[in-house]
């Protein structure tokens, strides 16, 4: 494979063609020091075969847990042993130089280009270059200037940010001047042999924002400076949805604007944005559409993803979902749906035990809870039986698939059957536990991951003709939802959204009525901001502030703002207004199985997100033993 060939960075020669990324992880201590979580979440990743590393490091400002600090000799230190965690391992470490500011857009405080004072520029161009010749005597192997999604040399070069009408504005060549400064001043202070990585958008995606062709002629100055590669991201704080594109945007979208980029110059180009498969990525460079390609959250669902691009074996693959790693939004430590062990690597391991085989080990429900805990059970040694009702694995999962651009969540499914085969971990469909054939099995610990069921408030007139979520989710699936034009949806959280957004794809109208004053609740922003699109587009009513007070099908009464309103008629009303834990099963196992130890994950033990029910299952999974712990529920 190409991906897995060996190629250079200036002088620097990496193992293979996949990078990791910089990102705000929020690992850190509050003072921006290397903490032992970030060791173990870079060492899974170079352990997992990643060619290089790029960290992010702040040259000035104050520090934070966003990322580490490399503005003091103070912290050198943590950077060292990030230096040799990568270097045992045939990995290259890079730092991004990242400054601790918040970027345009997001924090009003900040000095835009306009009001920038000269010798602000000349202190930051000496901070970068200062950072970069720390960065050569800590022993790392080159750095990146962050110069894409609005950071302070971005927004030079960005005439939606930039009005001056000195020599740092007005032209291509005056924007850039920051830019190519900044590179020249690196060369200077830390060696021309030291490796330049320059990280810029290939389009900001906003009207008046720079565009590819203006992109090209500063890629070509770039290079004239002395940077050694260009990395071609896309968008800015304002096209936020694009920076890290959800599920809803095409994998590999930005490849046409880098392949651009790529053909502009001579030196090496790498490949960003939703590449998340080996296939994928393999394309890019047999394409010639780049050199390297950067393997961002792929990489944070599975850290082994390169190794596996080498064996073959079953990648945790990326949803492209945003739900744990945009959390930085929030400034909050990112996460994974897919891989809960991902920012827990230092605390969460699955230790194998043999006592663990002995037990009998019954798991109740095939959704994501009793599947991640059935796989690292198995991981530990024991040796589980999954029993699922349904004819099928899933859950609730089948029903997320549903609405527009949500496919990849059978992926969450897909890798722990995979992974339970390989285990030889026996997965019994159609078979529905009563505390008879549990009693009959004689299992030692029972996991009951058995869900939840929609919620029915007290609201008169919410009986059989109105349909819940999981009903309608399940016609729209089989294009049997029957002579429905206009539809009633009671609640606008996630679930309410996405049965709106399905009811559009099929040229029903929908009409929202949230209690909050937005809709959306629980749902990642990039997402949110696709959804809304498409609900604009079919024509969706929304009403904020409704309290829904009684239903006489085919018509919603609701109080809004102090006034009772009537809307309808509808030809389908759809009730979203949240779920509740499906314990029926649970309190027959206790009469029935009293000798088992019995445990709920999931929505059977609390209603929450995917994340929630892999999380807990994965934490309980590591840390069960038959003579320890016990469940809490």
């Amino acid at each position: 494979m190409n991906i897995l060939t060996p190629a250079s960075i200036g002088n620097v020669v990496l193992k293979n063609r996949i990078i990791f990324p910089s990102m705000c992880n929020f690992y850190c201590d509050a003072e921006g020091f290397v903490t032992e979580q970030l060791k173990a979440f870079v060492r899974a990743r170079v352990e997992g075969g990643a060619g290089a590393i790029i960290m992010p490091g702040s040259p000035h400002g104050k520090p934070s847990p966003a990322r580490p600090a490399l503005s003091d000799p103070k912290y050198y230190e943590g950077w060292r042993a990030l230096r040799d965690i990568c270097h045992e391992q045939d990995c290259r470490l890079f730092v991004q130089i990242h400054p601790a500011k918040a970027q345009a857009g997001r924090d009003p405080s900040l000095l835009l280009p306009d009001n920038m004072p000269l010798e602000m520029i000349e202190e930051i161009v000496s901070s970068y270059a200062a950072c970069a010749k720390a960065a050569r005597e800590i022993g790392l192997d080159g750095v990146e200037i962050h110069g894409a999604h609005a950071h302070e040399v971005a927004q030079f070069m960005s005439p939606y940010y930039n009005q001056r009408t000195d020599a740092y504005g007005g032209s291509v060549h005056n924007r850039a001047r920051l830019g190519v400064q900044v590179v020249r001043a690196i060369k200077e202070a830390a060696g021309e042999d030291f490796p330049v990585i320059f990280r810029i958008s290939s389009d900001e995606r906003i009207p008046g924002g720079r565009e590819i062709d203006e992109t090209l002629e500063i890629a070509r100055l770039l290079e004239q400076a002395g940077a050694d590669a260009l990395h071609v991201s896309t968008g800015m704080p304002l096209s936020e949805a694009y920076i890290s594109a959800p599920m809803d945007v095409p994998d590999g979208f930005n490849l046409d604007q880098i392949a651009r980029v790529h053909e502009t110059v001579r030196i090496p180009v790498i490949a960003v944005n939703r590449i998340n498969t080996p296939a994928l990525a393999e394309s890019v460079i047999a394409q010639h559409m780049a050199d390297f390609v950067a393997v961002g959250r792929a990489m944070l669902a599975d850290p082994a993803f390169v190794r596996k691009a080498q064996t073959g074996e079953p990648i945790r693959q990326c949803l492209g979902c945003n739900q744990g790693c945009r959390k930085s939004l929030t400034k909050k430590q990112i996460y994974c749906v897919q891989n809960p062990f991902t920012g827990r690597e230092a605390s969460l391991r699955l230790v194998p035990d043999a006592a663990l085989a002995k037990k009998r080990v019954l798991v109740i429900g095939a959704g994501v809870a009793g599947l991640e805990a059935a796989m690292d059970l198995a991981l530990r040694d024991a040796k589980p039986e999954v029993w699922e009702k349904a004819p099928h694995a899933g859950g609730l999962i089948e029903l997320a698939c549903v609405p527009p651009h949500k496919e990849a969540m059978q992926r969450m499914i897909d890798y722990r059957l995979a992974q339970l085969q390989k285990h030889q971990v026996p997965v019994r469909f159609g078979l529905e536990a009563t505390p008879e054939n549990v009693r009959a099995y004689e299992p030692d610990l029972i996991v009951v991951a058995t869900g939840s069921q929609p919620a029915i408030p007290a609201i008169p007139g919410l009986d059989s003709r109105v349909y819940t979520a999981d009903q309608a989710l399940a016609l729209l699936r089989d294009g049997d939802f029957p002579h429905v034009k206009r539809c009633a949806v009671l609640g606008g959280g996630l679930v309410g959204l996405e049965v709106a957004d399905a009811l559009c794809e099929q040229a029903i109208q929908p009409e929202i009525f949230e209690l909050t004053d937005a809709v959306g609740a629980g749902l990642n922003a990039n997402r949110l901001y696709f959804i809304k699109q498409r609900l604009e587009e079919g024509r969706c009513v929304v009403h904020c502030g409704a309290r829904v007070e009684g239903i006489a099908f085919p018509d919603v009464r609701y109080q809004c703002e102090g006034q009772t309103h009537i809307a309808g008629p509808f030809d389908a009303i759809i009730a979203a207004l949240g779920r509740q834990s499906d314990r029926a099963l649970v309190d027959g196992l206790r009469q029935t199985c009293p000798n088992a130890e019995i445990c709920c994950l999931g929505d059977a033990s609390h209603v929450g997100t995917a994340m929630d029910a892999v999380v807990q299952a994965a934490e309980f999974a590591a840390n069960w033993h038959p003579d320890g712990m016990q469940c809490a529920d």
